[in-house]
């Protein structure tokens, strides 16, 4: 496969440029969307998590509505900051962030708190972090850069090679803990990076299998809990007795019809029907209240994002640019794709949040730290 345009920029030019981003420069439509996404998500996990009337504070505890607003104020300053901060400057960067998120995955598997059956936690009094979240922000990063600095034989498979030897230990420690819906997420990156850099498409084919391959013996092997499997291969068997979220979520889907039952109206919801409606079948809420027009609307959210993802990847300044961007927009894609294509039973059910949407501030920091990435990325081009 051919390299994309400009990547044939050096990588000691790629490094020393400098300078602070320009406001003009920045990407406005696509931070446009991240803050519409972001703001409509957390009216709809209100509407998903708070009964009408009740405060969003309560005895001094927050409730995970005000959470979520309160995700989404940090996750906004986040992005806009990174926006104007150097991204070239993170190639010093990178290696201690990588080094930090391993040490965090391996300090989860001693300390960390199981929920819904991975143990992905680590608790600070009232707050909680999912590591293998940040391990997307870091994984961009260090990836990105070491490609950056052999972009010369990307195509060869020794580069190939070595760049798994960067995704195995985060990848391993992941599936350890076991979390396959991000363990799937940080091949995306993979995936991405690799194709807008330039890589041979058999050398994505033969990694790609290899993936599956791997996938496939952690299915086998026990690494996978029962309920884990089970959510895997329930859509495929519509009679399967673990179909209940799927049963419910459909159910959800249809009844929202052309226009919806209206914000905060729809049956399924109210009821709590829809198991886990705040976080990996937030789509629902969304059919149920806002019916196919609002289901499209947001779908359309997602493909202008992508748009605008993949035309700063086409059109960066330099190798690194186009690797950040590339890596993001096949991550972005996956999560959109997963999550979606799972409420409706064409995907399995992975616990893939959906970007800048479902409640959980890991995630939502998390995507607002790399879509901050595409901004500087944006506002730096000469």
């Amino acid at each position: 496969m051919a390299s994309l345009p400009r990547s044939n920029v050096s990588t000691s030019d790629t490094i020393s440029a400098s300078g602070r981003g320009s406001i003009w420069g920045f990407d406005w439509p696509l931070w446009a969307l991240a803050v519409f996404l972001s703001v409509w998500g957390a009216f709809t996990v209100i509407s998903a998590t708070q009964a009408p009337g009740t405060p969003l504070i309560s005895g001094g505890v927050p409730s995970d509505a005000a959470k979520q607003i309160g995700f989404v104020i940090l996750g906004i300053g986040a992005m806009t900051l990174l926006g104007f901060a150097n991204y070239r400057w993170l190639m010093y960067a990178q290696g201690w962030l990588y080094w930090i998120n391993i040490a965090a995955l391996i300090a989860v598997l001693f300390v960390g708190r199981e929920v819904n059956g991975a143990q992905s936690w680590i608790i600070f009094g009232p707050l909680s972090l999912q590591v293998s979240e940040f391990s997307k922000f870091a994984l961009l990063l260090a990836l990105s850069a070491f490609l950056t600095r052999r972009q010369a034989r990307i195509r060869e498979g020794r580069t190939v090679a070595l760049s798994l030897l960067y995704l195995a230990p985060p990848l391993l420690l992941i599936l350890k803990q076991p979390d396959f819906g991000t363990a799937m997420a940080v091949l995306s990156i993979w995936g991405g990076i690799m194709f807008f850099g330039g890589a041979r498409w058999q050398h994505l084919l033969i990694v790609g299998l290899m993936g599956i391959l791997l996938m496939f013996g952690a299915y086998k092997s026990g690494v996978l809990k029962p309920h884990q499997v089970a959510r895997l291969t329930a859509f495929a068997d519509p009679k399967s007795r673990d179909n209940y979220q799927l049963d419910q979520s459909l159910i959800a889907i249809g009844g929202g019809q052309l226009t919806g039952q209206g914000y905060r109206e729809g049956m399924q919801n109210r009821a709590n029907y829809v198991p886990f409606n705040q976080t990996d079948f937030i789509f629902t809420v969304v059919a149920e209240e806002l019916g196919f027009l609002g289901g499209a609307l947001l779908i359309g959210c997602y493909f202008l994002l992508l748009y605008r993802a993949t035309n700063l990847a086409l059109f960066a300044d330099n190798y690194f640019g186009v690797l950040l961007c590339g890596g993001f927009t096949a991550l972005l894609a996956f999560h959109c794709i997963v999550n979606i294509g799972m409420t409706m039973r064409v995907m399995p059910i992975t616990g893939v949040p959906l970007p800048f949407f479902s409640y959980g501030g890991s995630s939502f920091l998390a995507f607002s730290m790399c879509a901050g990435l595409l901004q500087s990325v944006s506002s730096h081009r000469r």
